[in-house]
């Protein structure tokens, strides 16, 4: 009965980090949210248990980490199902990681390590919420940004537009040109701040010939 006390506050816990974690990634709107981090936590936590009971039964000549390893194995196939990779853009790589850093919460809490686990959950935090912040500040200053931009077919105006790319001292870069029925549409790379990015956006879409600008 001992035994199966400490095991449940072990699980309550790992159940409350993993419903922490989770609140972050569900106000985010990320596909691994509330529901999923309790229950990889849990889980790991769980299997952890199982392989140390094992072990206990067996006098101590099993192995626990055997069972537990597996975790690894299963928690990078349920991450790589959260990454999206569309033509330009790779999404979901923070949420993947943030599923198997939690596994790892899982199992030392399961093996008892709970004030690491505690530690661990509060820098997973720390990273997730105010490097956020951080993140979206470096953003306004400076980011990559791809647009697509529609366009009459008329002689020269890929030029035009690297020309008002070279006006406003921005470096692009033309990573396709496409042709659907008499549209023509060019989609350009370009690193700047968020303010001249709108001013670009605003002077394309001034530009003869220009039916739309859009972002990528």
């Amino acid at each position: 009965m001992d035994y199966l006390y400490t095991y449940l506050i072990r699980l309550l816990v790992a159940l409350a980090i993993g419903g922490a974690i989770g609140l972050e990634r569900e106000f985010k709107g990320k596909p691994a949210g509330i529901r999923t981090n309790m229950l990889m936590c849990i889980g790991s936590c769980l299997i952890m248990i199982i392989s140390i009971e094992i072990a206990r039964t067996n006098g101590g000549t099993a192995d626990p980490g055997r069972i537990a390893a597996g975790v690894v194995t299963g928690v990078g196939f349920l991450g790589a199902g959260t990454i999206i990779r569309s033509r330009f853009h790779v999404t979901g790589l923070t949420t993947a990681a943030t599923i198997w850093v939690l596994s790892a919460l899982g199992l030392a809490i399961g093996a008892g390590y709970i004030l690491l686990s505690v530690i661990g959950a509060a820098l997973i935090t720390v990273t997730l919420i105010p490097m956020d912040l951080i993140e979206a500040a470096l953003t306004r200053r400076k980011a990559t940004h791809i647009i697509q931009v529609l366009f009459e077919h008329r002689e020269g105006m890929i030029g035009t537009i690297l020309e008002l790319f070279k006006k406003m001292e921005i470096i692009s870069e033309a990573l396709d040109v496409n042709r659907s029925g008499e549209q023509w549409s060019a989609t350009f790379a370009y690193i700047a701040p968020q303010a001249k990015h709108h001013q670009i956006v605003d002077s394309l879409a001034g530009l003869e010939g220009i039916e739309g600008v859009k972002e990528l």
